[in-house]
């Protein structure tokens, strides 16, 4: 595959009604997901993380890392992996004037500042210190050579470039694709910091070598994840919005600030547990418990596990 930013330009070109489709498709979900609460855009993280994960073969759903996140819950065989997963939520949840951005710098990026040795962090073969500092700098210039290209276009070339650089070990998608989903915002505004990914794409679909596919096909793999994350990422957002309404007006006879805070919580994770909700709202876990089952019984939520311990609850559409 050749990476001449002239090649790619030209592919773009040939794929113009393709990038118009997902251009569109996006602007509609910022747009979208301006008028709701901001942290509805975890849940599209969370969802995101878990389906590049599941690319690798790593399969950890979305209240995993959800859990991980608010109570720091892993065990030997996840703790790496839900480390990992723990890094890309936070390079997505950034706003962009935050900084540590993919272009800020790969070593800021990747958090590994302080890492003076490959050996230093799980994996072989992953640059660290000065070599990771002039590789991903090499990376940004590369990225920068296709400046007059669109931003959804030059998101797939510098997933393209990570890969051909060697940044990251080549059976790991996580942070190339981090890097492409940030990069492909530009000029979404501050509500999506990041893009939605279909959860059934991986944009090296074409091959895992280096010569499998040409600019066109990888642009068209790329335009098709985004444009498909985005369409599903609205339709959810229009089913949140219903069971919004819905659930309001259904709890609006009920005192004290558990359910309107459910509420917000169910809109903010996929699927939540008794703990997580009271980590995440601070009331104690027998309330929660308490708020989750009345949920159910008004049919707002519905216990997908189907055990008496460990249970967890989704929203009801």
């Amino acid at each position: 595959m050749s990476l001449d930013a002239s090649v790619w330009l030209e592919a773009e070109r040939s794929q113009y009604r393709e990038l118009l489709a997902t251009a569109q498709a996006v602007e509609r979900y910022a747009e979208r997901l301006r008028h709701f609460p901001e942290q509805v855009k975890e849940r599209f993280a969370l969802a995101t993380v878990s389906a590049v994960l599941r690319s690798e073969g790593v399969w950890m759903g979305p209240e995993r890392i959800a859990l991980y996140q608010a109570l720091r819950i892993a065990t030997g065989d996840t703790a790496r992996d839900l480390s990992r997963a723990s890094w890309a939520m936070r390079r997505l949840m950034a706003r962009p004037v935050q900084g540590g951005g993919p272009m800020d710098g790969a070593h800021h990026f990747l958090g590994r500042i302080h890492q003076t040795a490959a050996q230093d962090l799980p994996g072989e073969g992953r640059p660290t210190g000065f070599e990771l500092e002039a590789i991903g700098q090499d990376w940004s210039d590369s990225v920068a050579s296709l400046q007059a290209a669109h931003p959804l276009t030059r998101a797939a070339y510098a997933f393209a470039q990570w890969r051909a650089h060697d940044i990251t070990p080549w059976d790991e998608l996580l942070e190339p694709t981090i890097a492409a989903i940030i990069l492909g915002r530009d000029g979404l505004g501050d509500a999506a910091t990041f893009l939605p990914l279909s959860e059934s794409h991986r944009f090296d679909r074409h091959g895992l070598t280096e010569n499998a596919g040409g600019a066109e096909a990888r642009l068209a793999v790329f335009f098709t994840a985004i444009r498909q994350g985005a369409l599903h990422a609205n339709m959810e957002l229009e089913r949140l919005a219903d069971w919004r309404s819905r659930a309001e007006h259904a709890t609006r006879h009920l005192s004290g600030r558990t359910p309107g805070v459910l509420i917000e919580t169910m809109m903010k994770y996929p699927i939540v547990s008794g703990e997580l909700l009271a980590e995440d709202t601070g009331c104690s876990r027998p309330s929660a418990r308490r708020n989750l089952n009345l949920f159910s019984d008004l049919g707002l939520i519905r216990e997908v596990t189907g055990q008496d311990r460990y249970r967890f609850w989704a929203a009801q559409f």
